[in-house]
C-alpha cells in the first residue's frame, strides 16, 4: 500500500504541473476571448458615432457651403465670364406679343354708350436684347451702358395674322394732347382744339382707325406743315416731347407707339458689376444719369431699389420681395413670393407682381398723380412718366370692378393674364418669366371738344403685351445638374445618418445585455480531473509540493 501510495503520489507530481499549465493557458485564452466580445460594441459605436459626425457636417454644413461659394464665384459681371456675356447680349431672343383691342363701336361711344372691345392677336415678336456704349469704372465697381432692343415679327407664330389687320382704338395723340391739356393748363383748351383742327384735319373722332402695323411700328402721318400759329406752336412742342415720332421730311413726321423703340438705345444705366460684393451685382445706382427720380410723391418711391430687371441677385432670402425698376413705368415693382412649383422638373419659387392699391395701401399712394387724385386697385397713371396713359395687368385682372364693369369683352384669367417669374429655389437663378401689362387711356368728358363732349368716363383699353422667356434645356442642363447632385447627398446623408443610428443602438444594446449577464461555469458530479485537481490541491496543503508552472513560465515558455 505504502509503495502505491508514492507511485500514485509521483504521477500526479509529474502530471500536475502540465494540468496545471493547461489549465491556465485554457483560462487565458477565454479571458481573452471575452475581452474580444466585450470590445466589439465600442468598436461599432465609434465608428458610426465617426460616421454619423462627418456625414452631418459634410452633408448639411460643407456641402451646401461649398455650392454656395460656387455660386458666389460665378455670379458677377466680371469681364469673361458666362454672366457677363449674357447679360450683356441675350443668346436668344425673349417672346414679345402683343394683344390690341378692337374697339367695335366707337360711334356709339361718341355718343356715350359702353365701348365694346374685342381682343386680336397675339402678334408674336422675337426680341433682342442687348446692351452697347458699354464704360467701366474699376475703382467704384459700376458698369454704365445703353440698352439696345430690336423687335422682329414673327408671322408664323401669329397664326397666320399678317399685321395689316384694321382696328380701331382711341387716338394715342389726340386723347394725350387733350388729357393733358385740360389737366394741366385748362385755360389753353381752345387754343389746342384749333391746334387739334389744323393738324388733324378738323377729326371728327377721338378714336383712330388703321393697321396694327401702322400703329405699332409702321407710324400715322403727322403733318406738321401747317402755317397757323396754334398748328406750328403744337408742332414744336410735339417735336421735343413726343418720343414716338419718327422724321419722314420737313415738316412731316409718323407717329407710332413702338417704331421709334425699334431697335434704338436711348436708356442709360449705371449698375453694381458685383465683383467686389456678388450681392451688388447689377443693382441700379443711375438711371438716365439721375440717382433717384423726382416725380413721385415720396423720396422712398423715387428711390432705385434692386436692378434694372435683366439679372437678380444670387441666393436670395427665402420668399422676401424681389425688388427691380421698371423703367417704362418710372418705378420700381416688388415680386412678391407666392408658392413654389416646378419648372423642367425643378423645384422653384414662384413670384408674382401688380400694382397695389393707391386707395388703401398707404405705401402706394406716393403713386398717386395728386395728393387728392388716387387710382383705385390694381392701377398706375403714368401721366408724370410717359403721358396720360395707365397701366393694369390685363383685362384688369386683380383691378377694381369698376374698371373692368365700364367697358365689354374684358375675361381676366390668372393663367393667361397674371405677372410672374420662376426663380430657382437654391441659386436664385430666373428660369421663367411673364411680363405682362396693359396700356389703357381714360376716356374725360371736354366741353370744348365736340367729340369728347359727350363720351363715357371710362378706362378703355388699347392693348396688353406679354413679355416671356424660358430658358431651354441646354440653358437648365446645369442647374438640372446642381439640383440633382443637392439631392444625392441629401439622400446619401440621411442614409448615413439612418445607418449609423442604427449602429449605435445596436453597439448600445449589447453592452447593455452584456452589463446583466452572469456566467456561471457548470461542475458535473463525478468529474475525474477535477476530483484531480482538488486532490492535488488538498495533498498541498498536507505539505506536498506543488510543481505546477507560475504565469512567467508559461510566458516564457509560450
Amino acid at each position: 500500500m505504502v509503495k502505491e501510495s508514492k507511485i500514485r503520489n509521483l504521477i500526479f507530481c509529474v502530471c500536475c504541473p502540465k494540468l496545471s499549465f493547461i489549465l491556465k493557458l485554457y483560462q487565458r485564452y477565454q479571458a481573452r476571448k471575452e475581452n474580444i466580445k466585450m470590445h466589439r460594441p465600442l468598436k461599432i459605436g465609434v465608428g458610426c458615432g465617426i460616421m454619423l459626425t462627418c456625414m452631418t457636417i459634410f452633408g448639411f454644413v460643407a456641402f451646401p457651403n461649398l455650392i454656395k461659394a460656387k455660386i458666389k464665384a460665378m455670379v458677377n459681371l466680371k469681364e469673361g465670364t458666362d454672366v457677363r456675356d449674357i447679360y450683356l447680349k441675350l443668346p436668344f431672343p425673349l417672346m414679345f406679343k402683343i394683344y390690341p383691342f378692337n374697339l367695335t363701336n366707337p360711334d356709339e361711344v361718341v355718343k356715350g354708350a359702353k365701348p365694346i372691345l374685342k381682343e386680336v392677336g397675339p402678334y408674336v415678336f422675337e426680341e433682342w436684347r442687348e446692351k452697347v456704349l458699354i464704360a467701366e469704372n474699376e475703382i467704384d465697381d459700376t458698369m454704365t451702358f445703353y440698352a439696345k432692343e430690336t423687335f422682329i415679327y414673327r408671322q408664323d407664330l401669329s397664326g397666320g395674322l399678317t399685321g395689316n389687320e384694321i382696328i380701331t382704338i382711341p387716338h394715342p395723340l389726340i386723347m394725350a394732347i387733350a388729357l393733358t391739356v385740360i389737366r394741366e393748363k385748362p385755360a389753353m383748351i381752345s387754343l389746342v382744339t384749333k391746334a387739334l383742327n389744323s393738324i388733324f384735319s378738323q377729326p371728327q373722332t377721338p378714336f383712330l382707325t388703321a393697321t396694327v402695323n401702322q400703329i405699332f411700328f409702321d407710324g400715322i402721318i403727322i403733318n406738321c406743315t401747317v402755317t397757323d400759329f396754334p398748328g406750328k406752336a403744337l408742332c414744336t412742342e410735339l417735336k421735343t416731347e413726343a418720343k414716338q415720332l419718327q422724321v419722314v421730311a420737313d415738316k412731316i413726321y409718323k407717329f407710332s407707339l413702338m417704331g421709334a423703340k425699334n431697335g434704338s438705345a436711348t436708356e442709360k444705366f449705371k449698375v453694381k458689376r458685383g465683383i467686389q460684393n456678388y450681392k451688388e451685382t447689377g443693382r441700379l445706382l443711375e438711371y438716365n444719369d439721375q440717382a433717384e427720380l423726382t416725380i413721385w410723391g415720396s423720396k422712398e418711391c423715387n428711390q432705385f431699389r434692386g436692378t434694372e430687371g435683366t439679372i437678380f441677385p444670387a441666393l436670395p432670402i427665402p420668399k422676401a420681395d424681389i425688388p427691380s425698376f421698371a423703367y417704362p413705368l418710372c418705378r420700381v415693382v416688388d415680386a412678391k413670393y407666392d408658392s413654389k412649383t416646378k419648372y423642367d422638373g425643378i423645384p422653384v419659387n414662384k413670384y408674382v407682381a401688380d400694382f397695389g392699391d393707391q386707395s388703401s395701401n398707404p405705401d402706394d399712394k406716393c403713386y398717386c398723380p395728386s395728393q387728392d387724385e388716387c387710382m383705385k386697385k390694381g392701377a398706375l397713371d403714368l401721366r408724370k412718366c410717359a403721358g396720360p396713359i395707365v397701366v393694369t395687368l390685363p383685362h384688369f385682372l386683380d383691378a377694381d370692378p369698376e374698371y373692368q364693369n365700364g367697358v365689354t369683352g374684358m375675361n381676366p384669367d390668372k393663367d393667361i393674364h397674371q405677372l410672374h417669374i420662376l426663380f430657382e429655389a437654391n441659386s436664385g437663378s430666373p428660369l421663367s418669366a411673364r411680363n405682362r401689362i396693359q396700356f389703357n387711356f381714360p376716356l374725360m368728358k371736354i366741353d370744348k371738344l365736340k367729340f369728347l363732349k359727350d363720351v363715357p368716363e371710362v378706362l378703355v383699353p388699347l392693348f396688353w403685351v406679354e413679355e416671356s422667356i424660358d430658358l431651354q434645356r441646354d440653358l437648365t442642363g446645369p442647374i438640372k445638374m446642381l439640383y440633382t447632385a443637392k439631392t444625392v447627398v441629401k439622400i446619401l446623408t440621411w442614409l448615413s445618418i439612418v445607418a449609423s443610428i442604427g449602429g449605435l443602438s445596436y453597439a448600445g444594446y449589447i453592452t447593455i445585455k452584456k452589463g446583466h449577464e452572469v456566467e456561471i461555469t457548470p461542475v458535473k458530479a463525478g468529474s475525474t480531473k477535477n476530483d484531480n485537481i482538488s486532490m492535488v490541491l488538498s495533498n498541498n496543503d498536507k505539505g506536498h509540493v506543488n510543481h505546477a508552472m507560475s504565469d512567467n513560465e508559461i510566458n516564457n515558455r509560450f
